[in-house]
């Protein structure tokens, strides 16, 4: 596919969204090809983590090979992780069952990831590097409740290094870690990290 980038800076923004398409079904086959594959192996279970890193075309081919995948294979339990607090709108006009992607929040990314088949959602809420971790587990904790309160599905907070309060460090604090931690499972009732 053609770097979509480039089109965009020639200033063709139907020829980039139409690349982006093109390479969103790549990605759904792709996804499709691995998993299937895996099943052969004797895989127990796929965790479809940072999707939607490349945009809501990425996002919608993740949920895409989810729905594909749970009609062939309804005994593999799938994750699917998001990369961040928000899907990036690089295309803009994709839908999934007539939602738009861009600019939706988990609260809205786990009805969609449920209306897919995945059996558990994951919530990432980027760590502001600027503000302190109480600050921005506060943040993480207002984002994860509004997820747990809606899904019907187990929500799992992606935790890592400047994910969910975690902070944005190569050796993160244990104190830090385990506080963090704590704390979205009890105040915002993730189901899991």
């Amino acid at each position: 596919c053609v770097n979509p980038a480039e089109l965009l800076g020639k200033g063709d923004i139907e020829g980039a969204k139409a690349t982006q398409e093109e390479a969103a079904e790549h990605l759904r086959r792709d996804l499709g090809f691995v998993v299937r594959t895996l099943d052969t192996v004797g895989c127990e279970g796929i965790n479809f983590d940072t999707s939607g890193s490349a945009g809501d075309a990425d996002y919608l081919a993740a949920l895409q090979a989810v729905r594909d995948l749970k009609k062939d294979l309804p005994h593999m339990p799938m994750i699917l992780g998001a990369s961040g607090e928000f899907v990036l709108g690089m295309h803009g006009s994709v839908e999934f069952d007539g939602e738009r992607l861009a600019g939706m929040y988990p609260q809205d990314q786990v009805r969609v990831a449920e209306a897919a088949g995945a059996d558990i959602a994951g919530v990432a809420v980027n760590t502001n590097t600027n503000e302190s971790v109480a600050w921005n587990l506060a943040r993480a904790i207002t984002f994860l409740k509004a997820t747990t309160t809606s899904a019907s599905i187990p929500v799992h907070a992606n935790v890592g290094m400047g994910v969910c309060g975690i902070p944005m460090m190569e050796q993160t604090p244990i104190d830090s870690v385990t506080r963090v931690s704590k704390a979205l499972v009890q105040i915002g009732k993730a189901d899991g990290l």
